[in-house]
């Protein structure tokens, strides 16, 4: 979950350190690289609240165990949504792109969203008290994370995971694994599929490597 929260931070940050300096030719694929962020980021929170919360109230037969979990989310859906909104609008030419307005609008929910991002971990290892044979942490948090990644388009949704997740985080090649998926498929994701709207993930933090690079644009 903490990897999943690093790629969520990085992919936002990069949105938000860009949005002002992107020149109109990059603009289209910056909107797009927004949107994909954004339905990556809702899904993964979609899939908490349906699936991983649900399963872990079931086996632990703790009626409102991970609601301050929800709680949070729903302190940052407003503003979240807003976001989403702007960006759909953008896309289909009912908005003009604004770096500044983009901006605006994710300080709506960031102070938020980094509020959730920061505690949730702790509210998950809290759970440890209860036994694996009771509570199997483990594999419900692998069958949710499966579901969310199984539901992401390989060419819209996906890259944004595999070109936003550093290697290096915590020591080299600690994490080369992530997400948990086979070599051959991981390399057809990163060297096909991310190929495909190769416009988009100009703007994220790290290349097809996972090692992190410098942004795009950051202006002068």
């Amino acid at each position: 979950m903490a990897l999943v929260h690093n790629i969520i931070i990085r992919s936002l940050n990069s949105i938000y350190l860009q949005a002002p300096h992107v020149p109109p030719s990059h603009q289209s694929a910056f909107t797009c690289y927004m949107l994909a962020t954004w339905q990556t980021v809702h899904e993964h929170h979609r899939g908490e609240e349906t699936s991983l919360f649900p399963a872990i109230e079931k086996a632990t037969g703790e009626t409102g165990i991970m609601e301050v979990n929800v709680r949070q989310h729903q302190a940052f859906e407003t503003g979240f949504e807003a976001w989403g909104h702007w960006i759909r609008d953008v896309e289909q030419e009912r908005e003009r792109f604004s770096g500044q307005r983009c901006r605006d609008l994710m300080d709506g929910f960031m102070r938020d969203l980094a509020t959730h991002l920061a505690e949730e971990i702790p509210s998950l290892m809290a759970l440890a008290k209860y036994p694996e044979s009771r509570l199997p942490l483990r594999r419900l948090w692998e069958e949710e994370g499966k579901a969310v990644m199984g539901g992401l388009s390989k060419t819209r949704q996906l890259p944004v995971v595999l070109l936003n997740h550093d290697v290096t985080f915590e020591g080299e090649g600690l994490h080369a694994n992530f997400p948990p998926l086979p070599a051959p498929v991981k390399w057809v994701l990163m060297n096909v599929c991310a190929r495909w709207n190769a416009s988009w993930w100009a703007f994220s933090t790290c290349g097809v490597d996972g090692r992190p690079r410098e942004l795009a644009f950051l202006g002068e």
